[in-house]
């Protein structure tokens, strides 16, 4: 017997949720025209759940203080199905179920070494016996509040190994050629940007984005590649290994290991890296009153075609208004586009200059923990990112990947520790990577405290609802196709599970078919009362006629009024859900193929002369895969895009260092003592 396709139980809720939705429907239209190689992947790793805090002996209150935790997939789910609702033409599941990576693969040992892959298998091997007897199963040097093992743990590894394999054979090969993307979101745990060469750190133990790049070098060719880093705390693993990557001897390695000069040197090593992060400099691995002098130098690295390295770093800043986050945007996080652009632009001219071929890689370190949603015990020094950063962000690392990568991005998760934060988070993120426009009300508070109900292992759903409650009648179809999305979710996270109606009729085989074909397959389907040609409502908001008999869109029957005791603090917001209403309204063809616009970007400006935009454009017909993009998809809607203006860049707050050392001393993430 076939093994189930363990993304069934998803398409069957998401056959229901097109049944419902009569804009979801209309939009099957636009599958049709959008090629599998346009868009965007996403990789699930249900192996990733099996990392849990072992030690069962610990008291309720210190559990709740391991914020790393298998519900932190739970909640990417939530932020994917929402973007899914919103833009089911534009994405690509993919499960990695069946696909485990080896600790000691070629690719995992060029990155961390031939001594730390083993010792961490063994440790693993060996935690369940210290777990038995009551002994903490890490060694006394580890930040035990931050790290912990279990055999498990190995099988947790091999599955993110494997799905990061996934995402980088979707983005250069894919199933066929026909079905090659040029982004992929990697959803996997524990996050890996603090692991360094040979040395575990902030709940990571492999450094995923730099096996990543170092698999697509191995495998596809990849010369270069950047790292862009978006989590609250600096990536100091990352950056360590691309000091390791310039030929610098790591602190973990004896001195007295030969190939290096006098001063720990050597030939660098290909694949050539950049990494280039905006972070909290008062944030671990540089939190106040535990930071070291070398940790501090480290997060405030600014070196660019010296030595063999490409890092810059800046450090976020307090924002009252979502104007004066604009600001700092342009003047001084968006610096790292123009540096990463100046990264691979040497990297042609050097490449060119010994006649060989370049080729790049644009890799996000998605964390999500400096989202405005993160609880405060993360984010303790006042410093974030309101959640439309995440789509702005992602849309420039698509105009650097256009302009060097022939368009190739692969993300990967990083932190995030709020089912809020990785949920709206995640959300933002996927419409960036598909050059969508984010909604404001999308990320409302009210909006993202619905969606994470589902969050909870009990969820059920509500009794009852207003009629004009579309908030959270969408709400709920999201919550159901996130917790449909990984099967495991049932058997590690949900304490009681129930399953969801699905009529027998739509119970055939869904194995072989994509997101898009589901679409274009409901379209042609009779709906109950409902003919099969299916005109999407537009509501006249002024009409005393959409007063009284409003458009749904995320559900065709009639609810009855709210049940008080669903939710004793709950405030209906007639003009947010009417706005809300809108704006998911609003999501036409014209929108789905916005994606496919000509990408700009702003260069570096020249030293010698005034500030001023310098904008580079691809050709007016540029591609995406094998699809031409034609200059009439191109809409007003970059063109008076927020950013457009000159950009100040200002580093004045990020020291200039030449060189650092790793630091020894070991710090807690978590902000405790240990």
């Amino acid at each position: 017997m076939a093994e189930e396709d363990p993304l069934s139980k998803f398409y069957k809720q998401f056959q229901v949720f097109v049944q419902n939705n009569p804009n979801v429907i209309s939009a099957a239209r636009a599958a049709s025209q959008i090629p599998e190689s346009a868009k965007a992947v996403i990789v699930l790793s249900p192996y990733s759940l099996q990392h849990a805090f072992p030690r069962d002996w610990v008291s309720k209150s210190y559990r709740k203080t391991i914020v790393e935790r298998p519900e932190r997939l739970l909640a990417g789910s939530m932020g994917i199905s929402a973007a899914v609702t919103m833009y089911p033409a534009l994405f690509t599941l993919k499960s990695s179920n069946q696909r485990k990576g080896s600790l000691v693969s070629p690719h995992v040992l060029k990155v961390h070494g031939r001594d730390w892959p083993p010792t961490l298998l063994r440790l693993c091997k060996h935690a369940d016996e210290k777990l038995a007897k009551g002994e903490i199963e890490v060694p006394d040097s580890w930040n035990s509040g931050d790290i912990y093992l279990s055999s498990k743990t190995i099988e947790a590894l091999q599955g993110s190994i494997g799905a990061l394999e996934t995402g980088v054979d979707s983005i250069f090969e894919g199933p066929s050629p026909e079905h090659v993307s040029n982004r992929a979101f990697v959803v996997i745990r524990p996050p890996g940007h603090h692991c360094r060469a040979g040395t575990p750190s902030g709940f990571c133990l492999l450094n995923n984005a730099h096996v990543s790049i170092e698999y697509a070098h191995d495998t596809y060719g990849i010369t270069h590649a950047v790292v862009l880093d978006f989590d609250l705390h600096h990536g100091d693993g990352t950056q360590d290994i691309c000091w390791k990557r310039a030929g610098f001897r790591p602190d973990e390695q004896d001195e007295n290991t030969g190939g290096y000069d006098e001063f720990g040197k050597k030939f660098a090593e290909f694949p050539r890296v950049g990494y280039f992060s905006m972070h909290d400099i008062n944030s671990f691995p540089t939190e106040s009153g535990y930071a070291t002098k070398d940790n501090i130098k480290s997060a405030s690295t600014c070196i660019m075609n010296g030595h063999d390295l490409n890092i810059w770093n800046v450090h976020l800043s307090a924002w009252e208004t979502e104007e004066d986050f604009n600001k700092l945007y342009q003047s001084k996080y968006r610096t790292l586009f123009a540096k990463a652009d100046e990264f691979f632009k040497n990297a042609k001219i050097e490449m060119s200059a010994k006649g060989k071929k370049f080729k790049g890689l644009v890799v996000i370190s998605a964390g999500f923990d400096a989202s405005e949603f993160e609880q405060v015990s993360m984010q303790r020094h006042g410093v974030n990112v309101p959640t439309n950063f995440y789509t702005m962000f992602t849309k420039d690392a698509l105009k650097l990947a256009q302009m060097h990568s022939e368009g190739k991005v692969l993300s990967v998760l990083e932190g995030g520790y709020s089912d809020k934060a990785i949920t709206s988070g995640v959300f933002a993120h996927l419409i960036g990577l598909q050059n969508q426009n984010w909604i404001k009300e999308w990320g409302s508070e009210q909006v993202v405290k619905e969606i994470v109900r589902g969050c909870k292992p009990n969820w059920k759903p509500y009794k009852s609802k207003k009629t004009r409650d579309v908030i959270r009648i969408w709400a709920e179809e999201v919550i159901k196709l996130g917790r449909a999305m990984i099967p495991e979710f049932e058997q590690v996270l949900f304490a009681e599970t129930k399953a969801d109606s699905v009529p027998e009729t739509q119970k055939e085989s869904l194995r072989s078919t994509t997101i898009a074909q589901r679409l274009t397959r409901s379209q042609g389907q009779q709906l109950p009362s409902e003919p099969k040609e299916v005109t999407p409502p537009r509501r006249i908001i002024n009409s005393k006629a959409s007063e009284s008999a409003p458009a749904v869109p995320f559900a065709q029957q009639e609810i009855a009024t709210d049940d008080e005791n669903d939710d004793e603090d709950y405030v209906y917001d007639e003009e947010l859900n009417r706005t809300f209403n809108r704006t998911v309204e609003d999501i036409t063809i014209d929108d789905i193929s916005r994606h496919l616009e000509t990408l700009e970007i702003i260069e570096t400006p020249s030293t010698t002369e005034p500030k001023k935009p310098v904008q580079h454009k691809v050709e007016t017909k540029a591609t995406l895969g094998k699809y031409k993009i034609p200059t009439s998809t191109t809409t007003q809607h970059l063109r008076s895009h927020r950013y457009s203006g000159a950009p100040d860049y200002d580093d004045s707050d990020v020291s200039m260092v030449s060189h650092i050392s790793t630091a020894k001393k070991h710090t807690t993430r978590s902000g405790r003592k240990w």
